[in-house]
């Protein structure tokens, strides 16, 4: 709070405190005084105790309640506040002798004023000054408890972003064994498509390394990375794994997490096309439905025993999760189903957050048709499989 807003608190504060007492004088037993006369005593009264309050909010720090030795610094805020209730009880009356005091047929002299005062009013101003420190200190209460707050949702923010990007280079090696192991199975059979991948496996690589992962990237961005992956699939399976894309063009448009969508088709490849021996397809769509995107990765696979229930979630899928409940909380799902014919299904909702590039994701978007045909001319047909990474 600025200093200007803080003076016109204050002055608030105290007209109406002056208007509230006021009232309540004039309607009680003790009323019997000109209107004007209570008006100003009480507007003098109010004022010495705004001029006590910095004092009061520096004791209160200085000796505040928490600390170890509180009843030391209890007994310190009262003698302070028995104090401050005499200097202000003697400078009010003080005041109103010398400049406004209607009575002084009955009290002729300051002294006798004083004995009268100090003996009516000072155990209510012992009250008011316990009431100001009270509020001093219930402000200081409210005050530590919006900074501890205001750190704790830093720190869980902090956690959080730390978490994500843990679960995202846990992603990195997972999918460099994987794809590793695949070249070395190739190495003496196939040497030159084994080259390729790796060449194929540097550029991904590369991709990866030159996104630092601190930004969420539009969906036709995710597909074009996960194209690069695909593409080494594309070497090792051949004719075997076809891919299709249907896309809304306004879900290409969409933010999503960096890295969602790789490890989803390592998931589909590895747990469908890699245990049939036919074509596999793998379909992904993505459509806007008011303020979520949908997402789903379609592929084909072995059929498993309706009965046996959803299989244990391996690094790709678990890590998967685990960045959706972290990035978007409660806001988001994820599931997982066997599909009658073999294969799975999985489905994801996010909110739907627009890039607002529409040049950037239609650039992006133009590489999705480019991979899709390159997919159809090296396979031809087939239909798709997903599993668990």
């Amino acid at each position: 709070m600025s200093g200007s807003v803080r003076a016109k608190v204050v002055i608030l504060i105290w007209a109406g405190a002056s208007l509230l007492f006021t009232a309540l004088l004039e309607i009680s037993d003790f009323g019997h005084k000109p209107l004007g006369f209570a008006l100003y005593v009480n507007a003098v009264h109010f004022a010495l105790w705004a001029l006590t309050v910095p004092l009061l909010a520096k004791c209160s720090r200085r000796f505040p309640l928490k600390d170890i030795r509180r009843i030391r610094n209890v007994a310190i805020r009262l003698i302070l506040v028995a104090v401050l209730a005499m200097l202000v009880a003697f400078a009010l009356w003080a005041i109103v002798f010398a400049t406004w005091f209607p009575y002084r047929a009955d009290y002729p002299t300051l002294q006798a004023t004083l004995r009268f005062g100090l003996f009516l009013s000072l155990p209510n101003e012992i009250l008011i000054g316990i009431v100001l420190v009270t509020a001093l200190e219930t402000r200081q209460v409210l005050k530590d408890l919006q900074a501890e707050r205001i750190r704790a949702m830093d720190l869980e923010r902090q956690l959080a972003v730390s978490r994500l990007e843990a679960l995202r280079m846990q992603l990195h090696p997972h999918f460099l064994f994987n794809t590793l192991h695949a070249v070395a199975g190739l190495t003496d059979e196939d040497p030159a498509t084994a080259r390729r991948m790796v060449i194929a496996l540097g550029d991904l690589l590369r991709s990866t390394l030159e996104d630092t992962g601190d930004r969420m990237r539009t969906l036709a961005e995710e597909l074009e990375y996960s194209d690069l992956y695909l593409g080494i699939e594309k070497l090792r399976l051949g004719d075997r794994l076809v891919l299709n894309y249907d896309l809304e063009p306004s879900s290409a448009r969409a933010l999503v997490p960096p890295f969602l969508l790789q490890p989803l088709f390592e998931n589909a490849i590895r747990h469908g096309a890699s245990r049939i021996t036919g074509p596999c397809e793998i379909r992904f769509c993505a459509s806007r439905r008011g303020d979520t995107l949908d997402i789903a990765i379609r592929s084909d696979g072995p059929q498993r025993d309706p009965n046996s229930g959803v299989p244990p979630f391996g690094v790709g899928l678990t890590n998967t999760t685990d960045r959706l409940r972290i990035q978007y909380g409660d806001r988001q799902t994820f599931q997982y189903f066997d599909r009658p014919e073999g294969g799975v299904e999985i489905r994801i909702a996010i909110p739907y957050s627009d890039a607002g590039d529409a040049a950037m994701a239609a650039s992006s978007l133009q590489e999705i048709p480019a991979a899709k045909a390159r997919a159809d001319r090296e396979s031809r047909t087939a239909v798709p499989t997903m599993g668990r990474a």
